[in-house]
């Protein structure tokens, strides 16, 4: 009977090439010889009809159809071995695939993970990139945590945290010629913005009666954590959520000019797809995850689900 998809092993062998960027290389990560991931590649080579691999120096690397013929297929693989995991595991095992943007995962979401996996030790979180602003929800992922995410068709958002912010500056910044007394004072130093929370400096002017064409200049950021790091360094104010500064503020590494934090429009949230509710693990993983953003009481599930 003739085929009409590759065999795993030839999938592997493109898969490991791609990532390793040598032959020798993914060999080593398959336990097998070079020749052997070699002909592994040539075989796919033929089925498809079009060369995958073109020699660069002493590696190779993908050709243009190479590349976009791996990332169709390299979420599959990793479904396969999840799936592979889970069953080998046992049936109360669930591993979830999880996206987050980078500074709401390394200063609020890993300090809590130990909780989470002493109360749910047969859930298994796996972490995935985080997605761009405007990509959409992909099938191998789980869940992904989100800066202010857009609405996409049959995706559920749910707030977590992230709504106070409070002005940040270094102390040498607040100790210098231009001293932040009043919250019209911070028109005299450089706002450090975020890229994606255009407006908040303006809902916080709002809030204090400030109207000047100077809320919108200043220096863009894509990540908080370039954002906190710069204010730091003392190149700025900047206005950002206050559960990602908790730590600076105690120190004194960085400081506030005023008293209390201003709600805004922005946030981070858990988005997934409704199906992913049927799972155990994900249900516990929801409702822990919206109860460390707010009350700990138990969270309800969203309408339409049991």
């Amino acid at each position: 009977m003739k085929r009409d998809c590759p065999t795993i092993q030839e999938l592997l062998a493109l898969d490991a090439v791609a990532r390793h960027s040598s032959l020798t290389l993914a060999a080593s990560s398959l336990c097998v010889t070079t020749s052997a991931v070699s002909k592994q590649i040539a075989s796919l080579e033929s089925f498809l009809g079009t060369a995958l691999l073109q020699k660069v120096g002493r590696g190779v690397e993908l050709t243009p159809v190479g590349r976009s013929y791996w990332l169709k297929i390299t979420g599959s693989l990793r479904n396969l071995e999840t799936a592979t995991y889970e069953a080998r595991a046992g049936a109360d095992t669930h591993v979830l695939t999880l996206s987050c943007v980078p500074t709401f995962f390394t200063r609020w979401l890993i300090p809590r993970l130990p909780r989470f996996r002493q109360a749910h030790p047969r859930a298994t979180l796996s972490f995935s990139r985080h997605l761009a602003p405007l990509e959409n929800l992909p099938a191998h992922v789980d869940a992904a945590i989100r800066y202010n995410p857009a609405d996409y068709a049959g995706v559920v958002n749910e707030y977590i945290a992230g709504r106070e912010f409070v002005v940040i500056a270094s102390r040498e910044l607040m100790q210098g010629l231009h001293k932040i007394q009043n919250p019209s004072d911070v028109l005299a130093h450089t706002l450090l913005h975020h890229e994606e929370a255009q407006g908040a400096w303006s809902q916080w002017a709002a809030v204090h009666g400030i109207t000047h064409q100077l809320l919108i200049t200043g220096p863009r950021f894509a990540q908080y954590s370039a954002l906190i790091q710069a204010a730091r360094c003392g190149l700025g104010i900047a206005f950002v959520p206050l559960i990602l500064v908790e730590d600076e503020l105690a120190e004194g590494v960085l400081v506030t000019p005023f008293d209390g934090s201003t709600a805004v429009e922005h946030g981070h949230y858990l988005c997934y797809r409704p199906d992913r509710m049927q799972f155990p693990a994900f249900a516990q993983l929801r409702q822990w995850l919206l109860g460390e953003g707010g009350s700990q009481e138990a969270v309800p599930n969203p309408p339409g689900h049991p």
